[in-house]
Formats: structure tokens, sequence, C-alpha cells
């Protein structure tokens, strides 16, 4: 609390671990904190103990279907997501490859830890889904177009794909660009 002079303690977003506070960060800039629920990475890992456990008796249910390798993977993926450094260090490359971008933003990490992300803010008022549910067709379409430009750049630009596909993590930026947020599942891709 010592680095924010200003904190909002209503939730601004939710996050599928936690949720996104609005703040000042030292240097006077306005950030988003995203901070992990109290308890969630244990619960999580606890979760998917008892699906690995199940996970045994597909074999019985189901001979010759072998789900290890699917629930290693989960569990994998699920241990990358719970790590707000991994996070940090994605949206880092991510923001730093589209810097300047005429269609797309990524804010820029400010501080992290393993449960805790501070990024700049994305003034939006709006999302992906409201343009889904509410747009235009005209609107449907450009940031539809924009959504899938950028999904085919990450891997070219930032060697890694944005695998979150949800629509609130796409925000219309007041300027007619596509704001990308939430960097917690994001493969390396050669």
């Amino acid at each position: 609390r010592e680095s924010f002079p200003t904190f909002d303690d209503r939730p601004a977003a939710s996050a599928s671990i936690g949720q996104v506070h609005r703040a000042t960060w030292h240097d006077g800039r306005e950030v988003a904190v995203k901070l992990q629920y109290p308890g969630a990475a244990k619960a999580l890992i606890s979760d998917l103990k008892q699906i690995s456990r199940l996970a045994r008796l597909f074999g019985v249910i189901a001979p010759g279907l072998d789900v290890k390798p699917l629930v290693k993977e989960l569990q994998d993926r699920v241990a990358e997501e719970l790590d707000y450094s991994l996070e940090a260090g994605a949206q880092g490359l991510f923001a730093a490859e589209f810097n300047g971008d005429s269609d797309i933003v990524v804010p820029e990490p400010v501080a992290h830890t393993e449960r805790a992300l501070v990024s700049t803010w994305l003034e939006s008022d709006s999302s992906l889904a409201q343009i889904i549910t509410a747009g235009t067709q005209d609107e449907r379409d450009r940031y539809g177009e924009a959504y899938v430009r950028f999904l085919f750049a990450g891997p070219r630009r930032a060697g890694m794909l944005h695998a979150d596909p949800h629509p609130g993590n796409f925000r219309i930026m007041p300027d007619g660009k596509l704001g990308v947020v939430d960097f917690g599942a994001v493969p390396r891709l050669p």
C-alpha cells in the first residue's frame, strides 16, 4: 500500500482467480493492480490433485484411454497461470512487441510479485463482449478482425500465443484500438 498514493478498494474488474483494482502508482501513473485471491493457488492445486486421482478411474471406465497426459498438461498450465511473475514477463514482451501498433495496445507491467501484478491502466468503457452483443455489424467486423490479427501476430512478434479468448480481456479503447489484458494463459511457441 505504501507504493500507492490512491488505491480503490472496490474492484474495477474480476479476474479468474483474483480481482483488479484501480490505483495510482507512486510516480503518478494510473495503474491496474491485479491481486490473487488469498488461498486461490492452494485451492486450485488441491483440486488438480483430486482430478489426478480420478484420472485412474478413466482407465477402468474406458480401457485404452490415458488421461494422465491431459491432466499433467492441465496442471502445468494452471501452475503457470497462478504465477503472476510469469504473466508479467509475457505481458511485458507483448507490450514491447505491440508498442506503437496501429490497432492493438497492451498495458505495460510496472511491478509484480508471484500473487500481484501492477500494470499501466487502460481507460476503457467497453469490451469485445459488448461489441459482440450490441455492436453494429461494422464494429463487430472491425474488432473481430483486430482480434484475429492480434492472435495470429502474437507467435510471430512475441513468440507466444495469447490463449485466453474471454471477450472481457479485449477492451475497446477511446481511440478505436483494441486493448488486450490478461496474459496468464500464454503458451510459448518456437
